[in-house]
Parts: C-alpha cells; sequence; structure tokens
C-alpha cells in the first residue's frame, strides 16, 4: 500500500538523489504544520522547536527504510509525537482533545446490550502471533483504512463519527451515544459491524501476504479469528490518520467550500473529537493565510508608494 502523494513523492526522490533544492523544499512544505503541532503539545516555544527539528532529522536517520505506507505528512507527524511522548514521559499525550475531556467517564447506565465481551487477547499476545509487528500494523491500517473510505464514498458519516469516538478517542459506547446523538445500544451495533468488517478484511489477505494467517508456521490458531484489541486499534489510528481529511480538505472547511455534509463532518473532526493533527493544519492554513495577506498588503504599499519616493 503506497499512500504518497504524487509532489510527496516527487520531494523524496529529490532528496533521495541529492537535489540541493529538495530537502529546503520539503522542510518548507510540513514545518509550519508540524510546528502548529509540537506547539500545541509543549509548552515551552524552545523545545516545541527542538522537537520538530528532531522529527526532520528523524526523516533523514528513516528516509532509506521509509517504503510510502502512509503519507510523508502522517510519518513526520508520527516521528514528532514520538519525540514529544519520549520527551514528557509520564504524561498525557492523547490525540483527540474529546478524549482529554471525557476520560474516565461512566458507562454503566449503558446496559448489558452496549458492552462487548472482550477477547481474551491482549496486544502483546496479538503481536506475538505476527511474524513481525510492522506488518500487523500494515495490515490494520489498510483494513481500517478500506472500512473509513466506505463510510466517506457512501456519506455516512454518523457511523464514521461513531468509530473515530470509539477507536481514535477511546470512548465509552454511552459517551459516544451522547456525542453523536444515538442510543448506546447502537453504538454497539455499529461497532460490532465495524469490527467484523475489519476481521472480515484480514481474513480475505492471501496467505502469503498475511501475517495473521492460520497457516503461518508456529502459530497455533489465527488472531483475526477475535477482534483486535481496541489499544492496539488506537495506536495503528494514530499512526496512520486514516479519518483524517486531506489539507485541501481543511482549506476548505476554513474557506467554508464543501458540500455541507462534508463541512459539518470536517467540523466535527476538528472541533467535536479535537483531532491534534488536523488542528496543527488549521492553525497553519490560517497563519499561512495571514502572511500572504500581508505579503501582498506589503507589494500593495509598495506599488502604490513608489511615485511619491524621492529620487536619489
Amino acid at each position: 500500500m503506497n499512500a504518497l502523494s504524487e509532489a510527496e513523492r516527487y520531494l523524496l526522490d529529490a532528496v533521495r538523489r541529492g537535489d540541493e533544492q529538495g530537502w529546503p523544499q520539503l522542510v518548507d512544505r510540513y514545518q509550519g504544520r508540524l510546528l502548529a503541532f509540537a506547539r500545541s503539545r509543549v509548552r515551552n516555544a524552545s523545545d516545541a522547536e527542538d522537537r520538530v527539528q528532531e522529527a526532520f532529522i528523524g526523516l533523514l536517520r528513516g528516509l532509506e527504510k521509509f517504503r510510502g505506507e502512509c503519507s510523508l505528512e502522517t510519518y513526520l507527524f508520527s516521528i514528532l509525537r514520538r519525540r514529544i511522548i519520549d520527551s514528557h514521559r509520564g504524561k498525557t499525550n492523547s490525540m483527540c482533545l474529546l478524549r482529554d475531556t471525557l476520560r474516565g467517564g461512566d458507562d454503566e447506565d449503558a446496559g448489558p446490550e452496549a458492552r462487548l465481551p472482550a477477547p481474551d487477547l491482549t496486544a502483546s499476545t496479538y503481536a506475538r502471533n505476527a511474524e513481525h509487528r510492522g506488518e500487523l500494523h500494515r495490515a490494520l491500517a489498510e483494513a481500517i483504512t478500506d472500512l473509513v473510505s466506505g463510510y466517506k464514498e457512501a456519506l455516512n458519516f454518523r457511523e464514521l463519527k461513531v468509530i473515530e469516538l470509539l477507536f481514535y478517542a477511546q470512548l465509552r459506547n454511552a459517551q459516544v451515544g451522547q456525542a453523536v446523538g444515538v442510543e448506546a445500544g447502537h453504538v454497539a451495533t455499529i461497532k460490532t459491524r465495524s469490527l467484523s468488517r475489519i476481521r472480515k478484511y484480514l481474513l480475505n489477505r492471501t496467505p502469503s501476504d498475511s501475517p495473521e494467517s492460520p497457516e503461518a508456521p508456529g502459530s497455533s490458531a489465527s488472531p483475526v479469528s477475535s477482534d483486535p484489541p481496541e489499544a492496539l486499534l488506537t495506536e495503528v489510528w494514530e499512526d496512520h490518520r486514516p479519518s483524517c481529511p486531506k489539507r485541501s480538505t481543511i482549506g476548505g472547511y476554513h474557506l467554508g467550500t464543501l458540500e455541507p455534509a462534508w463541512q459539518d463532518y470536517v467540523d466535527f473532526h476538528l472541533n467535536n473529537l479535537g483531532c491534534r493533527f488536523c488542528l496543527a493544519n488549521l492553525d497553519d492554513l490560517k497563519e499561512s493565510e495571514d502572511r500572504a495577506h500581508m505579503d501582498r498588503l506589503r507589494q500593495r504599499v509598495l506599488q502604490s508608494t513608489v511615485g511619491f519616493l524621492k529620487k536619489s
């Protein structure tokens, strides 16, 4: 699965072949949104800049191993997030503002139908059954991306909001129902159906491709016979950001030019879910717009006043 855009492939190819303009162009393209993200997680401005610098260094160090399984932006955000986590061990580093706000809520009123039986399978067990943890993450990323793409193509944003709140924000069924305006029992139904689709996608992978194949040597049972642990789904979601709108879509939201259904969903993703990645993009777009406006104003002032300047 290659998720790189044409522009990203061009920049990476330029950097890899040593084009002297390639690296400055890449840094210029991403530094603003990365810095906006770092500032939202790090109080000290200098520390935020240090983490962004480390993220770019990390990209260069891992450049030969990067195969484009996610977008370059997502890859840089992932490196930056880990650098921030490493420098703030023991502190909350959730990627959704809503998760921080509602963490620790009570779901007892949801009733037994709103709770799924927890599979007798831990994240570490799930990973041990895969030949490589990285392969498992890629498989889950493909499965989740396929699920999210289906919701977006069908404009089924209500169910997309539900699974974002469940798997990305790690909210409980009652909290999700309250946020989206549906019964907790219906949330459980959407959750069950979504997990079933993820499991089916993994099972349909060919044995040669699938790290979870029942025929895999040394594996007594296929881990996809049970649902993946929700903590693992959240980890993959944060690493690959399958539901995050494109930067151009966020720009359209900012300008108010999206179709109503998309405008409503992006507003939810930004302001209700509080995705820190996308909020960083929005902040950077606003700052870029302000800089562009000031540049245009500067040019207008210079051009309109040139005739008034004294000749030397």
